[in-house]
């Protein structure tokens, strides 16, 4: 006897959703969702069979599945098997979520679908009510109003309201929940649409999240130049100019732009166990980290120092050149890009360019701007952030790189017709 699953699919379109809601609330959640879309796709490969319309080679190099093959040859020489074999069981969502791709049960477009409204939904969600505790615990105060945009209220202490949140991640979130709105067919009229962009744009600047802010410039420059004339974008340019000169005096004296400017200095120069934007305790760079990691790859550049290993080489490092705050806190190399090359070598760094470049290319030449934003938010998440080192990011990239390789299927179906 066959056995059947009646509401598979149901529970497979809850399980995206629970997946993609959850990810600016609570991250364990999110969790749950993930593993209900692997498990019900599991169930649908034994019931319904395996489709073989899509080429193996293109889900190798164009899905999130890219970002999980390197820790295959990276735990048989690393030092570390313990913590290698920790890491790919933390990153095996990257190489299950994207197997619903070979699905017969289910189309692709509810995947769009759902998860679009899902981190959608959930950012709106998140921000409302992050900005309203953030403004009542404000007006409980007699700061003056930039005070609003000091570190009180800013970053990490705007996100204290749930647990083990981070800046960069929630602003990938908001950030493609924007795009959503910009670039997704959702049944919103344009008034509903700008409302929801302009609170998830408050909640952006609560972050205080330089990286964030540079992404959300790029995609609402990437919509403007896609859907305005010459004419009306010169004109909205300059009058965020006014806009900016006229209230930059007041700007000025914000933590958010000390931050911009001040940090973003301090982090792109050599500097280690100096005061930056906040005064309380000494900090390195991002930029000595980088250098450091940099100099591991040239001691070590084929194949890198095996999975898991990241942490214990710079520690090494770390120590060699007194990096007090960065020994103290671990820190890995806040770069996506060359924490793979540290740990799996040329090879696993040209993986990574692979992905972005192929996928850019397939965005480009489609017009997926959607998928374009999405690839804009990686890329730069990547070069300040070990992304991928935590479950914020795994999902992220799992959820969202799983639904525009279906993008890239569909274009590919066009193209063929």
């Amino acid at each position: 006897m066959k056995f059947t699953f009646p509401y598979l699919r149901q529970l497979t379109i809850i399980s995206i959703f629970v997946a993609t809601f959850f990810l600016p609330l609570k991250t364990s959640i999110s969790n749950i969702g993930l593993i209900g879309v692997i498990i019900s796709t599991l169930i649908a490969f034994l019931t319904k069979g395996i489709s073989t319309e899509n080429k193996f080679s293109s889900f190798i190099f164009y899905s999130p599945t890219v970002f999980f093959i390197p820790l295959i040859w990276g735990i048989t020489y690393s030092f570390s098997k313990e913590e290698a074999f920790s890491e790919m069981t933390k990153y095996i969502f990257l190489a299950l979520v994207p197997l619903f791709i070979f699905r017969k049960d289910i189309s692709t477009a509810y995947y769009k679908k759902y998860a679009s409204y899902g981190i959608l939904i959930g950012s709106i969600a998140s921000t409302f009510i992050l900005s309203s505790i953030n403004i009542y615990n404000f007006s409980q105060t007699t700061y003056p109003f930039h005070w609003l945009l000091n570190n009180t209220f800013t970053g990490f202490n705007f996100l204290s309201p749930f647990e083990n949140l981070h800046p960069i991640y929630v602003g990938m979130y908001y950030n493609i929940a924007i795009a959503v709105l910009l670039f997704s067919i959702v049944k919103l009229n344009n008034f509903i649409r700008i409302f929801l962009a302009l609170i998830l744009i408050i909640g952006i600047l609560f972050l205080a999240s330089r990286i964030t802010y540079l992404i959300l410039f790029l995609i609402i420059g990437l919509y403007l130049i896609h859907n305005l004339s010459f004419k009306i974008f010169s004109l909205l340019v300059t009058v965020a100019i006014i806009i900016g000169a006229l209230s930059f005096s007041t700007f000025q004296k914000t933590y958010v732009y000390h931050k911009l400017v001040t940090g973003t200095i301090f982090d792109l120069n050599d500097n280690i166990g100096e005061y930056n934007t906040n005064n309380t305790f000494k900090v390195d760079s991002r930029y000595s980290r980088w250098k450091v990691a940099l100099e591991l790859i040239e001691e070590k550049p084929l194949l890198g120092y095996g999975g898991g290993t990241e942490n214990e080489m710079l520690l090494k490092k770390y120590k060699e050149y007194n990096m007090k705050n960065s020994i103290e806190r671990r820190y890995n190399a806040h770069n996506q890009f060359l924490g793979f090359f540290l740990r799996f070598g040329v090879l696993g760094f040209v993986l990574l360019l692979v992905y972005f470049i192929s996928n850019t290319i397939t965005a480009i030449k489609y017009q997926h701007l959607l998928f374009l934003a999405f690839l804009t938010i990686l890329f730069w998440s990547f070069m300040v952030e070990n992304i991928m080192d935590r479950n914020m990011g795994i999902n992220f990239v799992a959820l969202f790189g799983t639904l525009f390789y279906a993008e890239f299927l569909t274009a590919n179906e066009k193209k063929h017709v």
